[in-house]
This record gives C-alpha cells, structure tokens and sequence, in this order.
C-alpha cells in the first residue's frame, strides 16, 4: 500500500497553519489582555467575563465530538474536510475581529454581548479547526511519514504563534493611537491572513488514496460518537494526558505577559520580544530535530526527557529573582530548556492521538478520523477553560488588576504619550511582593504540578508502542483483503 505523501502536500498543508494560529494566538493569549490593558475592566467585570469564557469552552469542547460527527457524515464534490475549513475560517475571523474592538458599551450590557460572541467565536473556529486537523492522518497511516507531517505542521504552527505573541505586545505598549485601535488593526491583518490561508487548503491541498482510511464509509450517529470515544480506551487516556498537559502550558504562556509587565517591570520594552525569540528557537529546534530522534529512542523515552526538561526549566524560572538574578539569562536559560521539552510533546501527543484512530478501527470496527481529532480541539478548549479562570482569579485576587493594571490603563487613556520610564514607575509604586509570588506560583508551580501528572497518566495507561501499532495496521490490511477476495 502506498504510503508516501507528496511534499507539495506536507508543506502547503503545514504552512498554512501558521495563519491559523496567529489567529489562535491572538485570541488565546491576548483577549483578556486586551480587556484589562485596553478596556480595563474593573474586577467584577473580569470575573464575570472569565467564568463566561470558561462555561463557554466547556460547551465549545462538548461541541468538538459532535462537530467530528458532521464532518465525518460530510459529502461534498470538495471531499468531507475541505468545506468545513472554508467556512469555518470565514465565520471566525470574522467574530475574533468584532471581539477586539471597542463596542462602546459598559457594565452588563457588555458582559451580555461579549458573552454571545465569544460562544459564537468558539462555535465557528471549531468548523475550521477540527477539519484542518482531522485531515492530517487521513494522508497516511505510515507512522513515520505521520511525524513528518505532524513535525512540520507543527513547525510553522509555532512560527505563527510566536510571530504574535513576540509583536502584539511591542505594539498594543508603544502604539501611538494607543492600546484600542493597535489591537483594532492587529485583529483585521491577522484575520486577513488566516482566511487567506485557508483558502490556499481549500485550492491547494491534495489527498492521497489511503486505503485502510477509505475502507469504513458507514455513517456515524452521536450515540455512535460516545462509543468511539469512551470505548476505545486509549484515545481517554490521552484525553486526560493532553487537558492535564494543556491546562499546565496554558496557564504559564497567559501569565508571561503580565510576568513581564509588572514581575521583571519591563512594561512596553523588548525583553518580552527577546523571550518569545529564545522560545520561538527552541520549540522550532526541537520540532525540527523530532523525526531524527524517533531514529534512535521510543516514544515513550522521549517523553521522559521532555517532562524532565520542562521540570527543570520551571524549578530555574520559580528561582529568578529569589535565588538567581532577575535578568534575561536566567529567564532565558529557563525558557530554552522548558519549551525545548513542550516542543517534544506537542508532536508527540499530535501522532499519538493518531494512532487511536487505527486502535479504534480495529477495536469497534469504524474509523473516526474528525471525531477523534476533535478531542484536540476538545481537550485544547477544557483546558483553555482552566487557564482563563485561573488568570482571572489571579489578577483579581493578587490585586493586580484594581490595584495596578486599571490605574494604568486609565493613566495611558487620558495621557497617550505616557512614556516607559512613566508607566513603569507607577507599576513600582504599586506593585507588592505579596502580588508578585501569587502572580508567579500560579504561572508556575500549578503548572508543573499538573504537567508531572499527566506524564505519570501517559506512562502508566498508554500502551500503543512501535510494535502494537504494526500489528494493529497488518490486522486492518488484511481484514480489507478479506472482504475484497
């Protein structure tokens, strides 16, 4: 059976994830910036908008399975995933930019519509989303072509995060129409480039006969979706390992920003861009060398190492300013070692949850390939869900938002040319020791506590190997060989 994907399909495939996740990282990371930073909304505002947040992604997350259903029931002309990338791109991009802009209303009001927009934004990028990814293993069942594409998505996925989250900041800080129109304008260039990214999917990828994907053209119900996740036991093992994973890194990468601002008091400066550099470099050298090393160790020792790495980097970062020096090698040094590892584990999860859905043929006897790649979506969104409440409740708890980040806000909107030396001044003036450990231990040590779970998870329950998974696929070629003699 023919395995081999063409590079015109790997690259332009991989590639035009990048102007996925500017879009994703725009909303992930900087949404709640923007309404602390621009808006400054006071506490119970905040709360209020991050419980929506939160109840809103479990929905989201819920939505994912039933979402895979339809896409897998899909028949178009266009094939099952195309169609849904198309339109699902158009109708986010569309949201995520109405979500960055000053609507001009106040109090509930504003809580009501933001409420209804963030639920239609999650609904409509889940389109785009699920297909965009569910199509990766439909291009082969070759384990290794599969970390080769997985690597290189993987790759330029990561260019186009860190392209936003190494700008945005230096822009939104040192913008001379100030905060509200620099995000206004940075929300329409990056939705332009997503969608015009997915219309080079929808044009330019093509598909290769895959014959164990083919084979199973049954229809599949919602009764027939709980089955395929909750009686194929891997794939709930690496749902908790992923949501423990997620909720971990997530919850550290919303945090970096205000660690900037107001920890190491680098408010509208470089260094934020100089970190997002160093781990840009060290994500992309790990993802990049990923193929070769699968080469030489399992998959399972590579884990290892890799939550090794994010250990240790978090034990250098938790000791910045307490131990070591609170300058930009040690947090540099920090942020080399933990995203070196976290780059390792992106594609790692990525092929394994790939191989569940060879598992899961060959255990229930259908092939689920957008359903059980909604559970990245799925698990990415619960654990989004986490990581909002959790910033929220630290920046209102710690003091942080009422105490310094709203006075500045309002300082920056009735003096626009406030300068650096200015606005980091007032963070010193305000700023307590007693916010800066509860503002650090959230964005670490509930991190790495969740992160040492979910290795333990995956070590003691995963047992999809190299060997298994060989078996699994000789099994399914021959079951189709049977029914075709």
């Amino acid at each position: 059976m023919e395995n081999t994907v063409s590079k015109q399909t790997k690259y332009v495939y991989a590639m035009t994830g990048m102007g996925r996740d500017m879009m994703y990282a725009l909303y992930a990371n900087f949404l709640i910036v923007f309404l602390t930073d621009a808006l400054g909304l006071p506490n119970w505002q905040l709360i209020a908008v991050g419980t929506i947040i939160a109840v809103a992604r479990i929905w989201d997350a819920i939505n994912d399975p039933m979402m895979g259903t339809i896409v897998d029931n899909t028949k178009s002309k266009h094939g099952k995933f195309k169609p849904w990338i198309l339109i699902g791109a158009i109708s986010s991009a569309i949201i995520f930019f109405i979500l960055f802009q000053d609507l001009g209303l106040t109090g509930t009001s504003f809580v009501v519509v933001f409420g209804i927009l963030y639920v239609l934004s999650g609904m409509t990028f889940t389109m785009n989303d699920i297909s965009y990814w569910s199509m990766y293993p439909s291009f082969t069942t070759d384990p290794k072509e599969r970390e080769s594409i997985g690597s290189l998505a993987r790759i330029f996925a990561s260019v186009g995060m860190f392209i936003t989250i190494a700008l945005v900041p230096i822009i939104y800080q040192n913008a001379s129409v100030g905060p509200i129109k620099a995000f206004s304008m940075i929300a329409l260039i990056i939705a332009l480039i997503f969608v015009l990214s997915q219309i080079i999917v929808f044009f330019f990828v093509k598909q290769p006969k895959n014959k164990i994907a083919e084979a199973d053209t049954r229809k599949t119900t919602l009764k027939d979706m709980v089955k395929v996740i909750f009686k194929n036991d891997q794939l709930v093992i690496i749902i908790i390992a992923i949501f423990l994973f997620n909720s971990g890194y997530f919850i550290t990468t919303a945090l970096g920003i205000y660690f900037f601002n107001y920890d190491f008091n680098k408010y509208g400066g470089v260094e934020f861009t100089m970190f997002s550099a160093i781990l840009a470099i060290s994500q992309l050298t790990a993802l990049i060398i990923f193929p070769k090393l699968m080469k030489y160790m399992s998959r399972k020792k590579l884990f290892t190492i890799s939550v090794i790495m994010i250990t240790v980097g978090y034990l250098i970062f938790m000791s910045v300013g307490y131990i070591l020096p609170l300058n930009m090698v040690f947090i540099g040094i920090a942020g080399l070692v933990l995203f070196s590892g976290q780059g390792f584990i992106q594609v790692l999860v990525l092929v394994m949850l790939a191989d569940t859905i060879e598992y899961g043929q060959w255990k229930l006897g259908t092939r689920n390939e957008s359903i059980v790649f909604a559970i990245n979506p799925f698990v990415t969104k619960l654990a989004t869900s986490v990581q909002v409440f959790v910033v929220s409740i630290t920046l209102a708890a710690s003091g942080l938002n009422e105490k310094v980040i709203n006075p500045l806000t309002v300082a920056r909107k009735l003096d626009p040319n406030m300068t650096t030396e200015q606005a980091r001044a007032m963070i010193a003036s305000n700023v307590t020791p007693e916010m800066l450990l509860q503002l650090r231990s959230a964005m670490i040590v509930i991190p790495l506590i969740l992160i040492v779970v979910s290795y333990m998870v995956y070590r003691l329950k995963f047992k999809i190997d190299a060997d298994m998974y060989r078996k699994i696929t000789r099994d399914l070629e021959k079951r189709i060989e049977d029914q075709t003699a």
